[in-house]
């Protein structure tokens, strides 16, 4: 089995291809692709998609899922929720949280204005949004709304062709379509 490395690498020639942020013909309906690796190779992934970025002639927008959950909220009721964690711990932060982002139309817009200027989206930061914003929430959210734009996941975890398992272990993220790209 390749490393992670070489993984990369193999990712970024496919997406440097002609065509790729254009996709046409069968198959292209959803481009949603899923780079899944080590949890331990964490790191590895991230200084490699900080210097591809630099290097790439696409418009690639990354789209951190911890960074883009803070979004919703403004710097007061940031503060309001950590008052909450602290005094409900982390149940209650999510149960007030939740019906936020269950509200597929407000996430999907979001998302939209973040990247409507660019050809390619990444979608990093999944453990870290973890249990908070679930990539597969996102993913069946836009996917729901017809999105065409090609998305990279890059997932911490393992991807069994069917189902996305985080860090190995958390097993119940399923039911939207992905393509594993290298």
């Amino acid at each position: 089995m390749k490393s992670t490395y070489e993984r990369l690498e193999q990712m970024e020639k496919r997406i440097n291809q002609d065509g790729f942020t254009q996709p046409k013909g069968i198959g292209s309906d959803i481009p949603h692709f899923v780079l899944d690796y080590p949890a331990k190779d964490e790191l590895q992934v991230r200084v490699y998609v900080k210097n591809m970025l630099k290097r790439t002639p696409h418009k690639i927008k990354e789209v951190n899922l911890f960074e883009f959950l803070l979004s919703f909220f403004d710097e007061d009721e940031l503060e309001e929720l950590y008052e909450l964690t602290e005094s409900e711990g982390m149940r209650g932060l999510i149960d007030v949280i939740d019906p936020i982002l269950n509200e597929g139309n407000i996430m999907f817009q979001q998302f939209k204005e973040k990247t409507e200027e660019a050809d390619l989206i990444f979608i990093t930061g999944v453990g870290t949004a973890h249990p908070f914003l679930r990539s597969s929430q996102l993913l069946k959210i836009v996917s729901s709304k017809g999105y065409k734009k090609p998305i990279i996941l890059f997932y911490p975890g393992e991807f069994t062709g069917l189902r996305l398992k985080l860090f190995g272990i958390l097993d119940y993220e399923d039911d939207y379509q992905l393509s594993r790209i290298s």
